[in-house]
């Protein structure tokens, strides 16, 4: 297809992407720290948000459209408001850079991934962590939950893709090759 746009801004690689599920809205994070939220109709720019202290490998919103949640190099996970324009919360418990963010569609719970090898499934209203789920060999760079949220898929430099039971932790699965 043909390009519609390019959205120019960020003075650093992209290394993250979603949309709103108004789909109005394009939500990027970068290795400039930053956070900024487009306006996909008119490809203007219509905030930055700045907090994290290290670059922005992974962002995602919840499927009410009220919240970003992002990964940064600075080992924490931050949630951001869409109404208030305003950093809500920081979740810390990470020993690494987070790589991977995903958010349950009933916007419950965050699912982070990490250089810590683990996975981190965090109460999205209290920002407490729920539990951590370890059993990888190497850094989680990817995490994605079940449209049920009963389950997390991570993916791994370790070659492998995991499947864990949200709601227990155990892990359920590995996927190799």
């Amino acid at each position: 297809g043909m390009e519609e746009r390019t959205l120019e801004g960020h003075t650093k690689f992209v290394s993250g992407v979603a949309v709103t599920p108004d789909g109005v809205h394009i939500v990027s994070g970068s290795d400039d720290n930053t956070i900024r939220i487009w306006n996909y109709r008119t490809g203007n720019q219509e905030h930055s948000f700045t907090g994290h202290t290290g670059s922005v490998f992974a962002v995602a919103v919840t499927s009410n459209g009220k919240y970003i949640v992002s990964g940064s190099g600075d080992s924490t996970v931050k949630v951001w408001s869409l109404d208030s324009w305003e950093e809500v919360r920081t979740l810390k418990g990470h020993a690494g850079s987070v790589f991977a963010v995903a958010v349950t569609l009933d916007a419950q719970h965050i699912v982070s991934g990490s250089k810590d090898n683990t996975i981190k499934v965090w109460n999205l209203e209290t920002g407490k962590a729920v539990r951590s789920l370890e059993g990888h060999g190497a850094s989680v760079i990817a995490t994605a939950v079940t449209s049920d949220g009963k389950h997390i898929f991570s993916g791994s430099y370790d070659n492998t893709i995991k499947v864990w039971n949200l709601d227990t932790g155990e892990e359920e699965r590995t996927l190799e090759g």
